[in-house]
């Protein structure tokens, strides 16, 4: 993994890659995605998105049209990545909440998500922090966060 890339800072961005960078900035930084998709609901010109995946860093990227795709999403799933010098990747719901709470983020709602496929799915939201904490089993699988409003 790369350290440049270790600390989460919600809000801004994942240590060197910052929100707001473009497609070309973040390929300079990281080199080509394992893959790109793109948004399956957003088929209109001028609202589409473009999701990058670097499997090796298990690290994903969305990049959003109306933004002139800029990097507006990060989400991470390895316990590599780091909130407040804290690894939340694999740790169960409780732990993760009461962390959190630690670090001011006391804004949480939990949702279920659950359905056929993914029987204990759920999902540990902050509208203040445009953060998601997904958790399957009640174990932390991903942390998907954008940037302030400012950005």
């Amino acid at each position: 993994m790369k350290e440049n890339l270790k600390s989460i800072d919600l809000g801004e961005g994942l240590g060197d890659l910052i929100f707001g960078m473009s497609r070309e900035e973040v390929r300079k930084m990281l080199g080509e995605p394992t893959e790109i998709d793109g948004n399956p609901f957003d088929d209109k010109v001028g609202e589409r998105t473009e999701n990058w995946h670097y499997d090796e860093l298990k690290l994903s990227l969305s990049f959003q049209e109306p933004l002139e795709w800029e990097l507006d999403t990060i989400s991470v799933t390895d316990s590599f990545y780091e909130l407040n010098q804290q690894s939340l990747i694999g740790k169960k719901i409780k732990l993760v909440k009461g962390m959190l709470e630690e670090m001011d983020i006391t804004d949480l709602e939990m949702e279920d998500h659950s359905d056929e496929n993914n029987k204990k799915h759920t999902l540990l939201t902050s509208d203040a922090f445009l953060s998601n904490f997904w958790f399957d089993d009640g174990v932390l699988r991903e942390i998907q966060w954008g940037p302030e409003d400012d950005v």
